[in-house]
């Protein structure tokens, strides 16, 4: 009987040592675009890094899973550079099926704390909204109006297909052409939302979309460097150049296929879509960094933009960023042409070309989302219609000033 006793007691204990041991936190890189160098963990504080992955400068993307912090409270230090935004990170704990910000803990730019739900027993964490090429899939399978055509613009050097989207008026010639990129710095994932908006108002079952249906001609490039997309890439300062630096050389692909769309398509608008730096220079309102060329339909367009923005975002004609201020200035793009320059100088039909940046936690001091970032885009769409059925806000360029 005492050996029987002995016996159990012994599993017990076995059985105690099992449950009481702490489980190991892990931390990879094993969700969609991953991007994470785990270092290691010191009693409740976990150091990481970003990977650069072939850019020749610090820049701030990643996204990371944990996996075994059930009930803990961790804090998670990036030990080479900025990474977070004022907000903080964006958290899923349904395997990327929603997102919230991190709202009651607070972070820096080098550090955050969370405190994992006891029944979350995987956790992912983005620098900021993430946009798959799946999630623009989805987008494109739901219920629509009108018809449209995708289809691939060219092979990746991976040999990933890059998708285009093109919508035509089926009974007339269309009386404006409009292009739209995004991508080309391939981490810049939120300014996509604002990009879908505008491309839903085309489809929706509304006087807005059929007026755009019947009289305008979309077309679309949503990831124009996908690898590092898919991959999870930096993007911004690949050497030799990024993509948006390759409109001389053309040594990727993509840039050379897009060039090709945009000469044969011959638009009057040209938007490129961005998100800016996270912290320092102009990261907390929409604005568009104009250049040397951009002219009095510019300035309408913009006006326009003010004029009827959606979402709550505010966006300021005042925001836009002069030539020459700056990071916009000619010492940024040494390293190559960017989309819009070869745009300008190339394209005789273009009326508009420019770059708009999307902030990536505040706007205004307004909270940016990714449904406010849809509502903006489609307030920029009512924004095209206006300057296609002539609409004028600004008529003449500012006189200039005497230094």
């Amino acid at each position: 009987m005492r050996k029987f006793y002995f016996a159990i007691a012994a599993a017990f204990v076995a059985l105690c040592s099992i449950a009481c041991t702490p489980k190991t936190v892990v931390v990879d890189k094993e969700l969609p675009a991953g991007n994470i160098v785990f270092e290691r963990i010191v009693n409740d504080t976990v150091y990481v890094h970003q990977e650069l992955r072939g850019s020749k400068k610090a820049w701030f993307y990643w996204a990371f899973r944990v996996r075994g912090a059930e009930g803990k409270k961790l804090t998670f230090v990036f030990t080479k550079s900025f990474a977070i935004c004022e907000r903080g990170p964006v958290v899923s704990l349904d395997k990327g099926k929603s997102y919230e910000y991190l709202a009651e803990e607070g972070s820096t730019p080098h550090s955050f704390t969370y405190t994992f739900p006891a029944d979350a027993k995987e956790v992912w964490f983005y620098e900021c909204h993430p946009y798959t090429p799946e999630m623009w899939e989805a987008f494109l399978k739901r219920p629509h109006k009108g018809e449209f055509e995708t289809g691939v613009l060219c092979k990746t050097r991976k040999g990933r297909d890059v998708p285009f989207f093109r919508m035509t008026p089926r009974n007339s010639k269309p009386k404006f052409s409009v292009v739209l990129s995004a991508r080309h710095h391939c981490s810049e994932a939120p300014a996509m939302y604002a990009l879908e908006g505008l491309v839903a108002t085309f489809l929706e079952d509304s006087e807005l979309g059929n007026w755009l249906r019947e009289n305008v001609e979309l077309t679309v490039v949503p990831f124009v460097d996908m690898d590092g997309a898919v991959e999870g890439d930096q993007g911004k300062w690949r050497l030799p150049h990024d993509h948006n630096r390759d409109y001389v050389e053309f040594l990727y692909p993509e840039t050379a296929a897009l060039a090709s769309l945009i000469a044969e398509t011959e638009p009057q608008m040209f938007l490129d879509f961005h998100n800016p730096k996270l912290y320092k220079y102009n990261d907390n309102y929409i604005y568009t960094p104009y250049k040397e060329y951009n002219g009095v339909d510019e300035l309408n367009f913009s006006a326009l933009m003010e004029k009827y923005q959606e979402g709550g975002l505010k966006y300021q004609t005042t925001d836009n960023l002069p030539y020459g201020f700056s990071w916009n200035a000619k010492h940024n793009y040494t390293d190559g042409m960017n989309v819009t320059s070869w745009v300008a100088q190339n394209i005789k039909t273009i009326k508009i070309v420019r770059t708009i940046e999307f902030p990536f936690a505040y706007s205004n001091g307004e909270l940016v989302y990714p449904n406010k970032l849809r509502q903006f885009g489609h307030g920029m769409a009512r924004a095209v219609r206006a300057f296609v059925e002539g609409e004028v806000l600004v008529d003449k360029m500012p006189e200039a000033q005497d230094e």
